[in-house]
């Protein structure tokens, strides 16, 4: 069995005799511990010949891979806050039909991004070209990358309206227009606060510089 270290906790493991690739994610636990298995994701959709089996599922060495990952821990704990790919966002679209996907382009939606590149020319019709949407992909990729889609603001602001909450502002409200979400309304339901409060806090990193301007056709 081999080990191969990626970003945010994603670890390839080869040499299981698997009918395709086998890639786990891992994080540490509460505790700051073991790094412990909490995604995996096994990818037999090339192999025509062998599809995944329950004897695949029932073999894989789950407490193994973990043991090999935790003798030698710094190559997952170097990159594990990056930000690195989000299955767990995509597959929880797994029943969504998007409608407006015009719209959800211009507002980077990258999950919206991800669904149309998968389309063929005909499927795109009535969208904006292609090469648009690559153009723009190339173009805001490393913002899409540098997201924490995960994020959210937990609490509001414990001493006033400091630069560094309004920061987590900031974060938040990306995050959620990468989730796809109307994001002062996100936040209102994540900290608990009035929508009004919320739209004051991302008015008030504006005025700042924290955030950038709002424009129109976007969600500000």
């Amino acid at each position: 069995m081999r080990l191969s270290f990626g970003i945010a906790g994603w670890v390839a493991v080869d040499g299981l005799g698997l009918p395709g690739p086998l890639y786990v994610r891992v994080r540490p636990e509460v505790n700051g511990g073991r790094l412990r298995i909490v995604e995996l994701y096994l990818d037999a959709s090339l192999n025509e010949q062998s599809p995944i089996t329950s004897s695949d599922i029932r073999e894989l060495p789950v407490t193994r891979i973990e043991a090999m990952i935790n003798a030698r821990p710094e190559p997952a704990n170097l990159r594990i806050r990056s930000v690195g790919p989000d299955l767990s966002t995509l597959a929880s679209y797994y029943s969504t039909d998007f409608w407006n996907e015009a719209q959800q382009i211009e507002e980077r939606n990258w999950v919206v991004l991800n669904y149309m590149c998968q389309l063929n020319p005909d499927q795109l019709k009535g969208l904006p070209p292609f090469s648009h949407v690559q153009r723009m992909n190339r173009r805001n990729w490393r913002r899409f990358r540098d997201v924490d889609v995960g994020f959210r603001l937990a609490t509001g602001p414990q001493d006033g309206l400091t630069d560094a909450f309004l920061g987590d502002v900031a974060r938040a409200y990306a995050s959620a227009v990468a989730r796809g979400e109307r994001p002062n309304k996100a936040i209102a339901e994540q900290t608990g606060y009035p929508l009004k409060t919320v739209q004051r806090w991302v008015y008030t990193a504006r005025q700042r510089g924290i955030m950038p301007r709002g424009s129109k056709g976007r969600p500000g």
